[in-house]
């Protein structure tokens, strides 16, 4: 049976341990929300917005989350010495959840195998899967919202449902 590392969300799974499950034939899952980045000297880049209005405040989160998912998802790779899968585990209603999937997706060819994904109804989630060609897990919390994402969506791309997380 696989062994499966919980995407706990806010940086609290991260690059390093995702490569240490990979590393080991596991599936390393890390973080998308808010993830850390860093410069060229490997200092953490802080979370400050230098933009005056909301919109210009969020186009920078938008941004920073790209960056920090593509840097962690960069760490797990290297740390899985290629073994092992990697997978970014995502909150939907997040702020720019759509956007930042797509733009570490089509930045992250070869490191990202699937996206774990909760908090609300993803129904886009599995045309982004497709589109990328990684497997998708929904998080769901009961069998009537499964059979609703089924129906609207997931049964159109059903060759990358991964699996299912119940919780």
């Amino acid at each position: 049976m696989p062994i499966i590392e919980g995407g706990k969300g806010i940086g609290a799974s991260n690059g390093i341990s995702a490569g240490a499950f990979a590393a080991a034939g596991a599936v390393g899952t890390f973080s998308g929300v808010n993830a850390d980045s860093y410069d060229a000297s490997g200092g953490l880049i802080p979370y400050i917005y230098h933009g005056k209005t909301r919109r210009d405040r969020h186009e920078e989160l938008v941004e920073l989350g790209i960056r920090g998912a593509l840097a962690q998802a960069r760490i797990a790779h290297e740390r899985s010495g290629g073994n092992g899968r990697i997978h970014m585990n995502v909150l939907w209603e997040m702020g720019g959840a759509e956007r930042i999937l797509h733009g570490v997706l089509e930045r992250a060819q070869g490191l990202i195998h699937g996206i774990t994904c909760g908090a609300g109804m993803p129904y886009r989630l599995s045309e982004i899967a497709e589109k990328y060609n990684v497997y998708y897990h929904p998080i769901v919390s009961s069998m009537r919202a499964f059979r609703a994402l089924w129906k609207r969506a997931y049964g159109k791309y059903k060759d990358k449902l991964g699996g299912v997380v119940y919780e």
